[in-house]
């Protein structure tokens, strides 16, 4: 679960809207739903593995059911653990540490079978570990945005044109043809 939720999994879309947003640009640029889907991309391939319709679909939420290949080849996309992208697997920080750390999945094994206690002893030292070494005492389950993540980018306004408008534009358009 995501900071701040009770129970509550984290949809497919949130987690693509999210990992969208942590992808983003110096210059505030958001990957479109085509720059994804040409990551999607096997090697020595042409074609991508999930279209631009698709991936626009699952980042919506119109789509909430895409299958295990789909699911691969975004997690390549996006660069992340593919669990991630999967019910239920909402910490995506413990999972890109699991995926990149042999020695964090040989922790975890060794953790088999011990008591409430023990385990909580490993946490504490873990926490000693990062405090020690200047690290916060805790991480977050997903990774903090940079700095000025939320801020609009720089550029013109969009203006949206009324119907008069864009009929006007579509015949000057069609004249100077």
């Amino acid at each position: 679960m995501t900071e701040g939720q009770t129970g509550a999994a984290t949809s497919l879309a949130a987690k693509l809207q999210l990992l969208l947003r942590l992808r983003r640009e110096p210059d505030g640029h958001i990957p479109s739903a085509r720059e994804i889907s040409s990551r999607t991309t096997p090697p020595g391939y042409f074609r991508p593995e999930v279209s631009h319709t698709q991936v626009n679909d699952l980042i919506n939420g119109r789509n909430s059911n895409p299958t295990t290949t789909t699911i691969n080849a975004l997690g390549r996309a996006f660069d992340v653990p593919t669990a991630y992208l999967l019910p239920g697997w909402d910490d995506l920080t413990a999972l890109t540490v699991f995926q990149s750390q042999p020695d964090a999945r040989t922790a975890l094994r060794l953790m088999d079978g011990l008591e409430v206690e023990d385990i909580t002893e490993v946490v504490a030292l873990l926490k000693g570990i990062r405090e020690r070494r200047g690290l916060p005492e805790s991480v977050p389950e997903t990774p903090v945005p940079p700095d000025g993540f939320d801020q609009p980018r720089q550029g013109r306004p969009r203006r949206r044109l009324s119907f008069a408008e864009a009929a006007q534009r579509a015949a000057e358009d069609l004249e100077g043809l």
